[in-house]
């Protein structure tokens, strides 16, 4: 009798660690709908971002011809816009109101990027004539300068500033240079693993954020060169030209095949996508850049639409 009740007890206690009958099919249910409700927040998330400035010129015949770059200037407020088809710089206020026109006097040549250091001085990479060119302002000197660097020859393409030293991605071998203001050579970030280096990056939260357009990667980098964080975009991307970092450390990936901007979390997984092709407010035909601005906005360089347009959420 002992034996039967012990039986009984252990049957008792492993029917009550059993799941009941359907049990199993209201977890899948509770699972997919949590998925669904993930989709639907990163849904919402993609359609809360809503053009607040658009940067251009009001007549078509003063209109940007291919931009093709901006630096923001948070102490003046200022946003910048290189206007590489008609060799010149516009600076708009944070409202989006044209501040001025500037060409040096009409010296530029084909401007692709700039940055304005702490000390005034602003830097632009002129693909007209392969130089990194200083613009004294206030002394209103403009001056070419060839860069070297201990590999040869540097052509200059993208460039980023901390404040005082200038970052520059080199076209012919991919790697990022850094000099000081006297254009000394200090440090060179090398992607052993890209086949043509790198193509775009941003200096952010300390670190360099890189990318690999070939190879459809980011490498984010200390300072010291180490890569701490490899990010693969895989197929989510067609044609990777720009990156920014955003808020929550989210990266937002610029496509330029498909219009749109590919947005992953902190870990580097997909999370939703922003934008369309077009030429409407809010569209895009040949987007060439993205950044952030230190007021959470999303600034997107259209060389297809010869603007620039600045998104919050």
């Amino acid at each position: 009798m002992r034996y039967l009740m012990g039986i009984r007890r252990k049957a008792m206690s492993q029917s009550r660690r059993r799941p009941a009958p359907g049990m199993a099919s209201v977890h899948l249910i509770a699972w997919a709908f949590m998925l669904l409700w993930m989709g639907a927040a990163d849904r919402v998330l993609a359609s809360a971002w809503t053009v607040q400035l658009t940067l251009m010129r009001d007549t078509i015949e003063d209109a940007m011809i291919m931009p093709s770059a901006l630096f923001i200037d948070q102490e003046r407020e200022q946003y910048y816009v290189v206007d590489s088809g008609k060799n010149r710089l516009l600076s708009f206020n944070r409202q989006g109101a044209l501040l001025n026109v500037f060409n040096a006097g009409g010296a530029l040549k084909t401007p692709f990027d700039m940055v304005r250091t702490e000390d005034g001085m602003i830097w632009v990479v002129e693909k007209g004539r392969n130089s990194l060119t200083s613009i004294d302002l206030l002394g209103k000197k403009t001056t070419p300068h060839t860069l070297r660097s201990r590999e040869g020859a540097v052509y200059p393409h993208r460039l980023e500033t901390d404040g005082e030293q200038l970052f520059v991605q080199d076209s012919a071998s991919g790697d990022i240079i850094v000099y000081d203001s006297g254009l000394r050579e200090q440090q060179r970030f090398v992607c052993t693993e890209c086949s043509q280096g790198f193509f775009d990056f941003k200096v952010a939260s300390g670190k360099i954020w890189a990318l690999d357009w070939l190879g459809k990667s980011v490498y984010v980098l200390a300072m010291s060169g180490t890569v701490e964080m490899t990010i693969r975009l895989g197929d989510e991307v067609t044609y990777p030209v720009s990156l920014a970092l955003g808020p929550g450390g989210y990266l937002f990936v610029l496509d330029r095949h498909s219009r749109q901007v590919v947005v992953f979390d902190p870990d580097g997984a997909f999370k939703y996508r922003l934008l369309q092709q077009g030429i409407a407010t809010g569209q895009l035909y040949y987007p060439v850049e993205i950044l952030f601005d230190p007021w959470d906005g999303m600034c997107i360089v259209d060389e297809g639409n010869a603007r620039v347009e600045v998104y919050q959420q």
